[in-house]
């Protein structure tokens, strides 16, 4: 599997005197794991960011602090500033190829929709990541979901119907949706309103029969 490679060195500064170390153009770090100390690192900023930008969370990287022996890791916690985006700090995981562990693994839509294209549904889909347990060998770059299952108006994938790679299990619940189709939207009809004429006063054969009797009583 893929493996990105990282350099690193033993950190001394610490606390508050971080922020120099920043402004010097290295990000401040943690390395753990259960079999090895936890250890304070920094890195080059440029080389942290490219890395963990190609890496995500569950591609492994190869550590090396100093000379000591490259280690297998996995990008944790990772902080940003929250308008530069920049890294403030970030821990690194050592992983053991025997022992499993826990990840976040991006989900790939692949196929198109029959609904959409024959029946002009919608949709919708609003989960893109799942969290996973398996071995580190094993951990996928990605995880596969086709939409051509996609056939009627409401049909929906959940993480239940999704075929995993082998040794693979999914921490995520099962009845989680991934995509679903809605119904096309009807556009609403426009309702013409008429106005009503205004009605006269008083129509013109009944205003003339009230003149004839209004004269007729005064002749009397």
């Amino acid at each position: 599997m893929e493996q990105i490679e990282l350099k690193a060195e033993v950190r001394e500064t610490t606390g508050k005197h971080v922020k120099r170390l920043r402004a010097a153009g290295y990000v401040p770090a943690v390395l753990y794991g259960s079999q090895i100390q936890a250890t304070p690192i920094q890195i080059e900023s440029k080389a942290a960011h490219k890395a963990l930008v190609k890496a995500g969370g569950n591609t492994l990287i190869r550590l090396q602090v100093g000379d000591e022996e490259p280690v297998l890791t996995l990008a944790r916690e990772v902080q940003r500033h929250f308008i530069q985006r920049h890294i403030l700090h970030a821990d690194f995981q050592q992983v053991v190829m025997t022992e499993k562990i826990s990840a976040e693994v991006p989900l790939r839509l692949t196929g198109e929709p029959p609904a959409v294209k024959e029946l002009g549904g919608i949709l919708v889909h609003g989960l893109d990541r799942l969290a996973v347990e398996c071995l580190p060998g094993d951990l996928p770059a990605f995880i596969e979901v086709d939409l051509s299952a996609l056939a009627k108006l409401h049909d929906a994938i959940a993480v239940s119907g999704l075929r995993l790679p082998l040794g693979v299990t999914v921490s995520t619940a099962p009845e989680t949706v991934i995509a679903h189709i809605e119904a096309p939207r009807v556009a609403e009809e426009e309702v013409v309103v008429e106005e009503a004429a205004p009605a006269e006063a008083e129509p013109e054969l009944v205003r003339k029969r009230a003149e004839k009797e209004e004269e007729g009583a005064a002749a009397a």
